[in-house]
């Protein structure tokens, strides 16, 4: 198997995610399954991560690590430019924000080889660099799964990919998305509709490490309103028809309704958290419109 990290000027966040993978996580995995090595997609237009690549491995890394440069931006063309550089039969993403946590990525294989998925995604759990504000209640909590359960869409932060079930379907990293992200939900999107299993491991954890800089009210909502808009541009690429999008049209203006009385009735009362709740459900109902308004980018791409 390879991991694959994708960087983009996050020179110390490179270092913590190349540092994690040490020889604990060699010893999550269980044979048949070895890792064969890490590669390193830089999407930055110079390469600005090949220094501290070079770094790492200098100083004796435990595992081989390859260095990729990959100018064209956006994530879907780094994600793809993974797919066509790994070596093993199975691709586990990692980011630069990330680290390597508890069972990781043995619990992803392990899964994968008891219910026969092709993707397999796991845990990203936060750990704040600096004490959160108090309005940030659980908007960094994400669902977690029983393992080994089925799932209608993944996300990449925490994935394997069966690479020989992807290749033989063709499918490939939409870059539609490019500009906006999504394209890890709409990957994962193409490969159910293609036939193929999606499953979730409970015991494979990676850390995903975020800084002040993303805890700030803008920050969060300009996440929701893009993250909705992602999920309208899939849900209409393959419902295309205008009953649909009435239905997406009513639903964000019922959410930016709801959005708008709870942040004033925060306002009002001096509740932080209820005032950014409002604003983070106001953000979905934009985001409803901006997706409807997008055109192009389909979850079924390939190659």
């Amino acid at each position: 198997m390879t991991l694959g990290i994708l960087t983009y000027q996050r020179p110390e966040g490179l270092r913590r995610t190349l540092a994690s993978i040490d020889d604990s996580v060699v010893r999550t995995v269980a044979p048949p399954w070895r890792i064969d090595d890490v590669i390193i997609i830089d999407n930055d237009r110079h390469p600005s991560a090949e220094a501290i690549v070079e770094e790492v491995r200098a100083a004796g890394h435990p595992l081989p690590l390859v260095y990729y440069h990959e100018p064209e931006p956006g994530l879907a063309a780094a994600r793809n430019r993974a797919l066509d550089e790994a070596r093993g039969r199975v691709l586990v993403f990692i980011d630069d924000d990330e680290s390597a946590g508890p069972g990781w990525p043995g619990g992803l294989l392990a899964t994968m080889s008891a219910t026969g998925a092709a993707l397999v995604g796991g845990p990203v759990r936060t750990i704040f660099t600096a004490d959160p504000p108090g309005w940030i209640g659980a908007l960094f909590d994400r669902p977690e799964p029983d393992d080994g359960a089925a799932q209608p869409w993944l996300r990449s932060g925490n994935l394997a990919i069966d690479l020989g079930a992807i290749r033989r379907e063709g499918l490939r990293f939409d870059p539609a998305y490019a500009a906006s992200g999504g394209e890890d939900v709409a990957f994962s999107w193409a490969a159910r509709l293609a036939g193929l299993r999606l499953a979730w491991s409970a015991t494979a954890i990676v850390e995903e490490h975020v800084g002040p800089e993303r805890t700030i009210v803008r920050w969060v909502t300009t996440r929701e309103r893009s993250s909705t808009a992602n999920w309208v541009r899939i849900e209409t690429a393959h419902h295309p028809g205008l009953a649909r999008r009435f239905l997406i049209a009513g639903r964000g203006i019922a959410r930016f309704a709801q959005g708008a009385m709870t942040a004033s009735a925060g306002a009002l009362t001096l509740d932080s958290a209820r005032a950014v709740r409002g604003l983070v459900i106001a953000s979905r109902g934009i985001g409803s419109f901006q997706g409807l308004a997008r055109r192009g980018g389909v979850s079924y791409h390939r190659s």
